[in-house]
């Protein structure tokens, strides 16, 4: 993960279970982030992580660096001034708690998702698949990648999670939107970790938060 206030910029990267090498592949994500250098407006800022992340793809995808398969998932917010943006490839997730309300500002890259989206499947149905969950885009998943964006105008006290598919998976969304109202970061973050303890799930669970000031 990426916590880069001065930057502007935080990030998750989630290793590709199926890859041979997935945690050495998130982890050249984020040291790729952070050998970015200061942007001066918000589509410099995106221009710098798109051409990062399609350098790191390069590498992984070449298999020169490590033998068999390296990839992972990435989402990555960033900020400038009153605009932000979100950039993703896979299933970390990026939430927006505005004015009490929880929004889901990413679209999981899941098979699952695909068929919702094309239609063929219904939510009920395609969240009883079996092997809903495998990632159909990722960062060195191939030699082209597909890095999803979305722009917003930022509000005061607006607070993001950004987060690994562990965790999505393992709270709910009123969850999620409760634990996010509470306290400063820190104690959100705290609650969040505490909440994670009360349950047993297989995979690992990485995740920041990030509050914008209620005042000036």
């Amino acid at each position: 993960f990426l916590n880069w206030p001065e930057r502007q910029c935080w990030a998750v990267a989630d290793g590709v279970g199926g890859s041979d090498h997935g945690g050495e592949a998130s982890r050249l994500l984020i040291e790729t982030l952070m050998g970015i250098p200061e942007a001066f407006s918000l589509d410099h800022h995106i221009r710098n992580i798109r051409s990062g992340l399609e350098e790191a793809n390069h590498v992984l995808a070449s298999h020169t660096r490590w033998p068999g398969s390296a990839a992972s998932t990435i989402v990555v917010l960033l900020i400038h001034g009153d605009q932000a943006a979100c950039l993703w490839s896979g299933d970390s997730r990026c939430y927006l708690l505005r004015d009490g309300i929880l929004y889901q500002c990413t679209h999981d890259h899941t098979l699952r998702q695909e068929k919702i989206k094309s239609g063929e499947l219904t939510v009920p149905e395609a969240n009883r698949m079996i092997k809903g969950n495998i990632i159909t885009n990722a960062i060195g998943g191939n030699a082209q990648i597909k890095i999803d964006e979305v722009r917003f105008t930022l509000k005061r006290g607006d607070r993001f999670l950004l987060c690994t598919d562990g965790l999505s998976n393992t709270l709910s969304g009123d969850m999620l939107s409760k634990l996010l109202g509470r306290g400063n970061a820190h104690e959100c973050a705290d609650s969040v970790r505490n909440a994670l303890l009360n349950y047993t799930y297989s995979d690992s669970a990485t995740f920041v938060v990030v509050f914008l000031p209620q005042e000036a």
